[in-house]
Parts: C-alpha cells; structure tokens; sequence
C-alpha cells in the first residue's frame, strides 16, 4: 500500500527532504495517482526554485508537483508612494498616456521629457495611477494553498482538432492552403471557424472553432477528474508569493524580450515564455487569460485580453495584467468562452487522506 505523510507535501517541510526522499516521495505520487513519471528536475526562475517530477497522464497531458505551503498573496499599495515602487523609466512609462498630445509627433524629445515631469508632479494623474493599482490587484492577505498536481503548459478553448482524413478530402479547406502555399503563409484562419496551420515544410494540421460555455468546459474537465484552478491556487502558481507586482520584482526590465511588442527587436525568443520555479509555463502575455474558478464564480488571471495594449498604452500598463495579482475590476464575465483569448490549466488536487 503506497502512503505518504502528508506534511512532506508541504513547504518548508517539502524543501528539507534529501534529493532521494523527494523522489521517493514523487514516485509513490505517481503510482497513487496513476501518472507516468517522466522525470525529476529541479526548476529554477526569478532566484526562485524546486526540486519536482514531470508525469504524464492517460490522456497525455503533462503535469508538474506542485508543493503545498503557507504564503502571503496579492498586494497591498496603501500609503505606498509610486517612486517606492517603481524606478524612474517604469515611472515615465505609467505617467506618459497622460501626457497632452503624446500621440502627435509635434513633440520634440525635450519636450516629451519635460511633460513627463510635468505630469510626475500632478496629483491629480498620480492618483489615478493610484486608484488603478488600488483597484485592479488582488488585497493582500495569508492563505494556505494545498499540495497540487498542475498541468506543465495552459491549454486553448473552443478549437477541435481536425483529422487528417478529414482535412484531406475537404475540398475548400485544400484550396485554402494551396492559396496560403502560394503566398508563403504557414497559416490561414477563418474567425471563429477554422484555422489551418502548417506544422513542418509539408504537413499541414487543422482546427474547427466550437462555440462552447465555462459551465460546460468545467463539466467536462471534471469529468475527466480535474479541476479548474482558484484565483489564489493560480497566484502561487505564478508567483511563488513574491512581494512584488512581478515575480522578478516591481518594475519591467526593457532588456527583456516581450510579446507584441515588435519594436523592441525581440528575436522570437521571449523572455517571459519559459518554465517557471514549478516548471510550469505560465503564458505571461497579455492576450492569453486563464480561467480560474471560486465557489461557483468564473474569473481570469494572467492577461485582460490585450485591452491595454491595444490601446497604446505602452510596456508597463500593457504587462501589468500579467502579474500574478492583477485583477480586471471592470471585466465582465458572460455565459460563453472567447476561444481567442481564453486559456485553462488543469489541476489534481492531492487527497489529505491519501494511502
């Protein structure tokens, strides 16, 4: 009979196990939940890091060990004055939408430079970024999160895979790709239709959009045995209970290489797209929100839709929707999935009275 003491599946009491308890630990994991271990390794980011297994499970999705802990989440801004918070760019960057025909090029760079002061010095446009902060960030508070098994990367909504057979004698989707050949494109999309996508120098795949509700996709992930994340669940997962707005602190870094934003030369390699200290990929961009669920209520973390970039708001609001503590205070969650922006991880919860 495979039994594991529970309080091992929790820090600190996870972290001061020998490399051979761990794995002893994580084997019994495996056959308890019946998951192929693929591996063990030590994932580190951010100067964060834990010791933990890949597994596999019958339906083919990888999952990472997640341990358990006590930790302080979300953030809390009161009586924080933003130069504590932020350095001088990151600062610029939040005040510059504010500043007076900013979208014009009639602005000379000492001009910018001088507006933006102008605008440091407003209390009326500090608050607002105050009010934002406020407002947009989950409250600070201690909660326990409970020893997990997380799916490694976040999956897509409302797309079904197209079979080979099928796509082969589907004439009007040939055509499409025979055009999109032509014009040396690797994919071609019909919105909320299908889209075909090219997966080497001659194969390609597709996918049919299905319109579909969080209702249903909760029903079916738990009818598969797994569970949607919550939002605090997701926090730790994301952030490890950093103290700041980011996992690597408060400010962005203009050295990184960012999604979506082009300008920066980012050489397709970006920064933020990598595993985390669980191993774990969180999207880190904008566009890609994950579904999480409280009691009944569907919400988003990780991104709000792009709304901030798109409207050119800049690095710094544009990447702020990332952090594991970002909130949209005015999104509005209807009955049905946005299969563009609307992402999910699935999770096995570990049994406290596991044998």
């Amino acid at each position: 009979m495979n039994h594991i003491s529970i309080d091992k599946l929790y820090n600190p009491q996870y972290d001061l196990l020998s490399v051979s308890d761990k794995k002893a630990l994580l084997n019994t994991l495996a056959a308890i939940y019946n998951l192929e271990l693929i591996c063990f390794k030590e994932f580190k980011a951010f100067e964060k890091s834990t010791y933990t297994a890949v597994y596999r499970s019958n339906d083919g999705i990888d999952f990472v060990f997640v341990p358990g802990d006590t930790v302080t989440l979300g953030l809390n801004f009161k009586n924080k004055p933003l130069q504590d918070i932020f350095n001088d760019e990151n600062l610029a960057e939040l005040v510059y939408p504010f500043v007076e025909g900013y979208e014009e090029e009639i602005l000379s760079e000492e001009d910018v430079q001088r507006k933006i002061s102008e605008a440091l010095a407003d209390e009326a446009i500090i608050s607002n970024i105050e009010k934002y902060l406020t407002h947009n960030f989950t409250q600070e508070g201690e909660f326990i999160i409970h020893s997990l098994l997380v799916q490694k990367t976040y999956s897509e909504t409302c797309w079904i895979p197209i079979s080979d057979e099928e796509l082969i004698q589907n004439k009007e989707w040939q055509n499409m790709i025979k055009k999109a050949e032509g014009k040396g494109v690797s994919e071609v999309m019909v919105h909320n239709t299908v889209c075909l996508y090219k997966i080497d120098d001659s194969n390609w795949c597709g996918k049919l959009y299905e319109e579909t509700t969080f209702k249903k996709l909760l029903q079916d992930i738990k009818d598969n045995g797994y569970s949607l994340p919550t939002q605090r669940e997701w926090e730790y997962l994301a952030g490890k209970g950093c103290r700041t707005i980011f996992p690597w602190g408060n400010n962005i870094d203009f050295s990184m290489n960012l999604k979506h934003m082009e300008w920066m030369d980012n050489d397709g390699e970006y920064t933020l797209e990598k595993e985390n200290f669980f191993g774990l990929i969180i999207g880190d961009d904008p566009y890609c929100r994950e579904i999480v669920y409280d009691e009944g209520r569907f919400s988003y973390k990780g991104g709000d839709g792009g709304r901030n970039i798109c409207g050119g708001l800049g690095v710094v609001w544009g990447y702020l929707p990332v952090s594991p503590y970002f909130q949209d205070c005015e999104m509005v969650i209807g009955d049905n999935i946005n299969g563009g922006y609307d992402f999910f991880r699935r999770v096995i919860r570990i049994n406290d009275n596991m044998k």
